[in-house]
């Protein structure tokens, strides 16, 4: 803490994202002696606005603090030529490296270059990649969103959200638009815009996503980024909007799809309905020039997303108790009798019947008149029965705006407000009340910066920031407002407890699920304040930078952890021969939805919204950092950063925490706001590297080591505590033993929400699930290294390998601890938690526990090829060899007995990956190499043409095996067991691996399948655009291009079913992704 305190007397504030970069050099003389007194000057080609500095003793020169864009150096000294290098692009957090050479002369003699921009960074011990807006237009992405760039660079991999309905950003994109870097978790890929939040921190989504032609450019630091880069995991993303210039500059656009230019789905013999029309423009340009700018653009998205249902629901027969036995052949009994319900003859054959008289009133209430269910579109199947086509209207606005102005002293200032809304209408196939994928959302998210720079001296800057994030959604079913569960006669069936209308969740086996998701029917606000200041000081061979980052979180979740309609499970054991007999383990037959019919939930639960959190939490970064210019060739990177984030409170103290030892629940109050949670003050992070160049830029070798603290997702940084009983209640039915049912649902129904007293610490009721955060809580640590080498081959073309590691500790993670051994005693005599009220009855029996305690280890070899030739080649090649474990996503390890999967997505395990982004233009017309002076004609038909790929190679994610059932008696399922020194991989379709090698365990023994033994299927998909662009006068361009996505139409098949007791164990059964996509597009620019 000492130095954490002197850092806050001596730093200025400052935010976790530096904006500008810098250019460095040497001036040396024709015989290799550095030049004395040296005047340098650098000038803005696109503002006009100049920037000073001068060479010291050694001849080297540095100017910092400089805005992204592309500038003109000019050299004067005494009895030298002046010498101008023109075209030196500035990059974010880089520096571009610009060695002189002068000549005997005067000043009044001038040389004038043409820079050419070093493909690698000899000063940086960093990794990552900065994509400038000709790539970020350029290259072909699925729904035009930036963020997909990430999947482009080194050791990423795709995953996390996609177009999610609660989100606003990734409308209209093809899969996930974030990305897992080196083996961490997605959720800790962070974004920012002009280096403010732009993240939604609890649940990690991307809160605005501006259109394309409105970026500058896109820097992605993906291993030790600088020290003023904060609270990461994986990858730090810094998105930048264009500044208005000197020059009015615009562009107009409008992209085109429809469901006639793609090709089919995998197997499906129809395609739904779908167009697109995305839309936008901008503009920009002086106020007063040399001063003041302006920037503004807008994009529309007008999307019918046609969706094609392909679902199982009852047939007819089925909702009158009929089951064929060409059909079903597995006798279905009757827990009256323990024998099988009786045989008749029906003119499709002998059936199993269910008198329909002992049908539960709910279910015969649901099975009526297809009001629930549509009917079976083919009556003679029971699996995907149900076929149909329909639209989703998915309409999307956003704009951003931007003004610069340059004081006359240096000092500059800028602020920009960028906003993003969404409204997605998702249909229901058939009834309102089943409702399959999407949901009906609205979101109006804003992201806003204010930026103050300030330049005391030459050697001596500050950069001030204020910015304001808002994420703000609401979710709701076709089914709201119908009391559903209350019409059908469950008990206590909807409630007055907001979101709790419509119709509960039933889980049928392979029949549809009916209700929403259980999230649904609620809302979701989340604002972040961020304060930024940087200050740099140039000390001789020393760039040294202080700072503060510091966050204010406020956030609202009414979403709850169950369906505040109710869950409702079925299974076939209460119509197998096991029924009512706990001690059996080998059932026969039996039918989910006999089970459904007769009224015999194995388990229910419901989640209660009793009043909306008012979470808040602080993040605080404070750092020191030097960049020491040991000699030309060495550069030595140091820095030491504390970070503190505090544990979510509740602004009305609504939160408590289960207290394992006294078996209460203790509730937040004054002196203990986040109940039973220390904060973590052991923050510190150092970081090192080094970057040696002996060539002068031909040769750098690099490396560092670092550490970096950052909020774990989905509970970590709120929305947990504040979800418990009983400001938030999940009611879990009582735990049953093995094969007895509860009573009939028209019989238990749900339970109802009774207040409770939070003056003093409470038990919880029985059936209530609590959740308990460890008092040790922290956040998530990451460390990373990395150690290579890059090559410039020619001006052009640079070649590198790096060898990348990263471990995570202390990940956040979430589990049921309450889980018990294998046994067949009963359920709950075996918990490890057992606790009694007065009256004798068990409590706490489900238990969500939150800990720091996961852990990960990433090892990879990765190599680049970079390529920049001007008017000609642009983009990158890249190939990640690597390996990935981790303790998150494993369930039931054979070293802890407990569920350490549930509440978090870890990083996927691809070992192997190969990425292409690359821009192409074709050597034929004006500026180019042929046809420089061709005919007009020619001219037009030749000249013009690009076209650019993003093109993956991918290995499959390995496979879990789980058992047929659950017998170990602990309510989760068992892994399955290997019988083989190794499993086959036969890669069919209908058999993807050798389903021989695989049995069920004894009962009550764990299965010994670990994950890894199979791989699942990869991923080939080439993505491609053709345009052809033409000048019509001067600055002014029109091109027009076509898109393919998924040009070879390769299906990406999901991984096979790896559940032993399904009848498809060993098969694909679907596709992910989509088949070829084609897009129009028309581009004006000016």
């Amino acid at each position: 803490m000492t130095l954490a305190l002197f850092l806050i007397l001596t730093a200025s504030q400052v935010l976790a994202q530096g904006v500008s970069g810098r250019i460095v050099g040497t001036v040396l003389d024709s015989t290799g002696a550095a030049v004395n007194n040296v005047k340098v000057t650098v000038t803005s080609e696109d503002t006009g606005i100049s920037f000073s500095g001068t060479a010291d003793s050694r001849g080297e020169y540095r100017v910092n603090n400089l805005p992204p864009g592309n500038y003109r150096i000019q050299i004067e000294a005494a009895g030298m030529q002046t010498v101008i290098s023109k075209g030196n692009i500035v990059t974010v957090d880089n520096a571009t490296i610009v060695p002189f050479t002068l000549q005997v002369g005067t000043t009044n003699q001038s040389v004038t270059v043409t820079a050419t921009n070093p493909l690698i960074d000899s000063t940086s011990s960093s990794l990552g990649e900065v994509l400038d807006a000709h790539e970020v237009t350029n290259l072909p992405l699925n729904g035009r969103v930036f963020s997909q760039l990430v999947q482009t660079v080194p050791g990423s991999v795709q995953a996390g959200f996609g177009s999610a309905p609660e989100a606003a950003a990734g409308a209209g994109a093809s899969g996930p638009i974030t990305a897992s870097v080196n083996g961490m978790p997605w959720g800790g890929t962070t974004y920012t815009l002009d280096g403010v939040n732009n993240m939604e921190m609890l649940n990690a989504f991307i809160n605005v996503t501006p259109p394309l032609d409105s970026i500058h450019e896109v820097k992605i630091s993906t291993n030790n980024a600088d020290i003023t880069v904060g609270t990461y995991g994986g990858a730090q993303v810094n998105a930048f909007i264009k500044s208005g210039t000197n020059n009015f500059h615009g562009s107009a656009y409008e992209f085109f799809r429809d469901d006639a230019l793609n090709a089919y789905q995998w197997r499906a013999t129809s395609k739904a309905p779908y167009r697109a029309n995305q839309f936008g423009g901008s503009f920009g340009g002086p106020i007063l020039r040399n001063k003041a700018f302006f920037f503004v653009d807008y994009q529309g998205l007008l999307l019918s997303n046609g969706i094609s249902y392909i679902l199982t629901v009852p047939t007819t027969l089925m909702t009158q108790g009929t089951f064929l036995k060409s059909q079903f052949p597995s006798p279905i009994y009757d827990p009256l009798t323990k024998a099988p319900f009786p045989t008749v003859n029906t003119p499709q054959g002998p059936a199993w019947q269910i008198p329909t008289n002992r049908f539960d009133p709910v279910s015969a209430n649901m099975v009526s008149g297809n009001k629930i269910w549509p009917a079976a579109t083919d009556q003679t199947s029971t699996s995907n029965n149900y076929k149909a086509n329909t639209v989703e209207p998915d309409k999307s606005h956003q704009f951003d705006a931007k003004l610069d102005y340059q004081f006359g002293n240096g000092d500059r200032i800028f602020g920009r407000e960028s906003y993003q809304q969404r409204d997605l209408s998702a249909p229901s196939p058939g009834t309102p009340f089943i409702q399959i994928g999407d949901v009906n959302a609205k979101s109006r998210n804003h992201n806003a910066a204010l930026g103050y720079n300030h330049t005391f001296s030459p050697t001596m800057l500050n950069e001030l920031r204020f910015g304001f994030n808002r994420f703000y959604t609401q979710d709701f079913g076709n089914d709201l407002g119908t009391n559903e569960n209350t019409a059908l006669g469950i008990p206590n069936g909807n409630s007055a407890i907001f979101g709790a209308t419509g119709i509960g969740n039933f889980s049928i086996g392979n029949i549809a699920s009916t209700g929403s998701q259980g999230w649904t029917n609620s809302q979701r606000i989340s604002n972040s304040y961020q304060i930024t200041d940087n200050l740099t000081k140039v000390w001789g061979q020393h760039t040294v930078t202080f700072g503060e980052d510091y966050r204010r979180l406020q956030a609202s979740l009414t979403n709850s952890d169950a369906n505040k309609n109710g869950d409702f499970n079925y299974i076939s054991d209460y119509t197998s021969s096991c029924t009512l007999d706990p001690s059996c383990t080998t059932p026969i037959g039996g039918n989910q939805f006999a089970s459904f019919l007769l009224g015999l939930p194995s388990s229910l639960d419901r989640g209660f919204v009793a009043t909306k959190p008012a979470t808040r939490a602080n993040l605080l970064g404070i750092y020191a950092g030097d960049q020491y210019r040991v000699n030309r060739t060495l550069t030595v990177n140091l820095a030491l950063r504390w970070d503190l984030i505090t544990a979510a409170i509740d602004k009305n103290n609504r939160q408590s925490n289960f207290n394992l030892a006294t078996g209460v629940l203790d509730f937040a109050k004054d002196g203990n706001r986040a109940p039973n949670v220390d904060n973590y003050y052991g923050g510190y992070s150092p970081r090192v590297g080094f970057a040696y160049s002996p060539t002068s830029g031909g040769t750098t070798v690099s490396g560092a080591f670092g550490i970096t603290h950052f909020p774990g997702n989905f509970g970590a940084m709120g929305g947990f505590l504040e979800r418990n009983f009983p400001f938030f209640e999940v009611f879990n039915s009582p735990a049953q033993q093995r094969n007895v049912p509860l009573q009939p649902l028209s019989v238990v129904g749900l339970p109802q929400y009774v207040p409770t007293s939070t003056t003093a610490s409470v038990a919880p009721p029985p059936g209530v699930t609590v959740s308990i955060m460890t008092k040790k809580m922290q956040p998530d640590v990451a460390y990373a290294w990395n150690v290579g080498v890059q090559q410039k081959v020619t001006d052009s073309l640079a070649f590198s390998i790096t060898y990348v590691g990263t471990r995570g500790v202390h990940l956040f993670r979430r589990y049921n601890i309450n889980t018990p051994p294998p046994g067949n005693t009963p359920y709950n005599s075996r918990l490890p938690y057992r606790y009694f009220n007065s009256a004798g009855q068990q409590y706490a029996t489900n238990m969500d526990y939150a800990a720091a305690d996961g852990s990960s280890i990433y090892h990879a070899l990765q190599a680049e090829t970079k390529v920049n030739i001007s008017h000609s080649l642009v983009g990158r090649v890249n190939y990640t060899w690597s390996k990935e474990i981790d303790d998150m996503s494993v369930w039931w390890p054979l070293d802890d007995r407990y569920n350490r999967g549930e509440g978090r997505n870890q990083a996927p395990n691809i070992p192997q990956n190969f990425i292409a982004s690359l821009i192409y233009q074709l050597p034929f017309g004006p500026g180019q190499r042929w046809l420089t002076s061709a005919p007009r004609p020619a001219e037009v038909l030749f000249g013009g043409w690009q076209f650019s790929t993003i093109t993956k190679l991918q290995s499959g994610s390995p496979l879990a095996f789980t058992a047929a059932y659950d017998n170990l008696g602990s309510g989760v399922s068992n892994r399955a067991n290997v019988t083989c020194n190794s499993v086959r991989t036969i890669g069919a379709i209908s058999k993807w691996f050798d389903t021989s090698c695989f049995t069920t365990p004894a009962a009550l023994q764990l299965g010994n399948s670990g994950s890894g033994k199979v791989h699942g299927p990869g991923f080939h998909n080439a993505d491609l655009s053709l345009s052809k662009s033409e000048t019509i006068h001067e600055s002014m361009k029109i091109s027009v291009q076509l898109d393919a996505f998924n040009l070879t139409n390769t299906p990406y098949y999901s991984n096979p079913d790896t559940n032993l007791g399904h009848s498809n164990f060993g098969q694909i059964g679907s596709a992910r992704g989509n088949p070829r996509q084609l897009q129009i597009g028309a581009h004006f620019t000016f």
